[in-house]
């Protein structure tokens, strides 16, 4: 008869449970898009910086990627050095700013960045969820983040996706 039994904790803590929750579904689609992107050799944040190098026009700066992905500008440092090793990007000088760089794609990059954006373990999760679902979902999800970034004193919200 325990076998048959539900097993519930309970949580006086609603805002622990939603936290808990939206830690559990984070890690949950995180796990599923790394297991895809192993096809093309590249971590989800790596395929997040090939994104926001695409979204730009092919061409930034390490600080408009730490801005996009809500990162610190040291940790983006590594994690460009690791792709360019890997032959993903290359850092050429900027165009605009003295004695700064830009990150650009390699060849190489531009075809893997190509392939990421298939994203079908996301496209297969979120097709539960309907139109409206998701347009509730994105508003809701980004004036959380907003608002934890605004508390947190972050200078720059990241541009993206903005709520319409």
């Amino acid at each position: 008869m325990a076998a048959n039994k539900k097993t519930h904790y309970p949580c006086d803590d609603k805002d622990q449970a939603l936290w808990l929750l939206l830690e559990q579904t984070r890690n949950a689609i995180y796990k599923a898009r790394e297991l895809e992107l192993e096809q093309y050799g590249v971590s989800t944040v790596q395929a997040g910086v090939l994104f926001v190098i695409h979204t730009m026009g092919g061409r930034t700066r390490p600080a408009d990627i730490a801005r996009w992905l809500v990162r610190e500008p040291h940790s983006i440092s590594g994690l460009l050095s690791r792709m360019e090793r890997d032959g993903l990007i290359k850092r050429v000088p900027d165009p605009d700013r003295k004695n700064a760089v830009s990150i650009v794609f390699t060849e190489y990059g531009r075809d893997i960045c190509s392939k990421t954006f298939q994203r079908e373990s996301v496209k297969q999760i979120l097709e539960c969820l309907s139109d409206e679902d998701r347009k509730q979902l994105m508003a809701s999800l980004i004036r959380l983040r907003d608002r934890a970034l605004k508390d947190r004193r972050v200078r720059n919200r990241p541009p993206f996706p903005a709520l319409n």
